[in-house]
């Protein structure tokens, strides 16, 4: 008889952890504590969806650009498995500044260049790439080897395409407590081969040193703008990013707020985000809102993923902003993890990634 997991979580996270069990013949259960209908407002659907492991390098460290390079290829290989196509582009992301901004831009990018071949860090004449923006820049920075997807569209799918393969989702089903072997539920306790808990920030009062940082952004429907492929304004206090997405929608967000608090988005943020939009194409100004959206991203204290073991029981945790670029690669480090530690293997904690 085939091995037995429970994931508790149905983040991105959790669906690809899930993935990977399944490929290896294992019958996966997730438990997500919020019904259908709630869980399109849970963090993973209020994500950007880049992979940009080069744009990463503005703020993060080397770990999370080595780690986000082999993700392109294996969101290739998910979208490839999905039950309909979705919006998923790999044309690049273009780094823009306004001329007063010009010395933090170059101070912001110079890790770039640090890590980047020239094939993969390229100064460009922004018409050339983005006609409607060439009369507002003249020069960007343009990381050709990047990449985005829709989120929105692709959870459902990907939850779809699992539960086809035998997968259970149970939505609004709370877990109470989780241990080695075990996940507790007000309907009692059940037994698995392994626990694997991919709770992101709902695992804060479990997890030594995670906190929230809190993300805003708005979804807007803008038919006069016409950008092809992320675009990252950089700014002396944030850097916003536009991130096209089908029908003429595009996704604007910037903010990384060092709270928990799940308050609706302020007057300030919506302010800075529309306005620095704005000034990157005057198309914005006639664009509806769609949704305003926040989310909070689970983080260590340096921002860093990290994936803890002991018999019975997985924690991978930590991806902060960068969710959607660490989930496959760390889905599949399990995975490798797993086959060469069986959950068999002792009462010693493994702990890896970084931690």
């Amino acid at each position: 008889m085939s091995k037995h997991a429970a994931i508790v979580g149905a983040g991105i996270m959790g669906l690809l952890t899930a993935r990977e069990l399944i490929s290896l013949g294992w019958r996966v259960t997730v438990y997500e504590k919020y019904s259908e209908m709630e869980y399109r407002n849970s963090t993973s659907f209020a994500a950007g969806g880049m992979l940009a492991p080069f744009s990463e390098l503005e703020s993060a460290d080397e770990l999370i650009f080595k780690l986000g390079l082999s993700s392109i290829d294996l969101w290739r290989e998910i979208c490839d498995e999905l039950p309909s196509p979705i919006f998923f582009k790999t044309n690049g992301t273009l780094f823009l500044s306004h001329q007063r901004d010009k010395p933090h831009f170059e101070n912001a990018t110079r890790r770039i260049f640090q890590y980047g071949k020239e094939s993969e860090v390229q100064w460009v004449k922004v018409s050339d790439l983005e006609p409607e923006l060439g009369d507002s820049f003249e020069q960007g920075l343009y990381l050709p080897k990047e990449g985005h997807i829709d989120n929105r569209q692709l959870i459902p799918l990907l939850a779809s395409r699992l539960e086809g393969e035998g997968v259970r989702i149970l939505y609004g089903e709370s877990v109470l407590d989780l241990r080695p072997y075990v996940v507790e539920t007000a309907k009692g306790s059940l037994l698995y081969d392994i626990v694997i808990d991919c709770r992101g920030i709902g695992a804060v009062e479990d997890t030594a040193d995670l906190r929230g940082v809190r993300g805003e952004a708005f979804l807007i429907h803008a038919p006069e703008v016409n950008i092809q492929r992320p675009v990252r304004l950089m700014h002396p206090r944030y850097a916003v990013y536009i991130v096209p997405r089908a029908n003429d929608h595009y996704y604007i967000g910037a903010t990384s707020i060092e709270s928990a608090s799940e308050s609706p988005v302020t007057i300030r943020s919506s302010l800075e985000l529309l306005s620095a939009a704005y000034s990157v194409h005057k198309g914005f100004g006639e664009a509806s809102i769609v949704e305003i959206l926040h989310g909070i991203r689970p983080a260590f204290r340096n921002n860093a993923p990290k994936i803890s073991f002991e018999a019975g029981l997985v924690s991978i945790n930590g991806l902060y902003r960068h969710g959607f670029l660490l989930s496959p690669v760390l889905a599949r480090a399990f995975k490798n993890f797993l086959q060469d530690f069986p959950v068999e293997h002792g009462d010693q904690i493994f702990s890896f990634i970084r931690g």
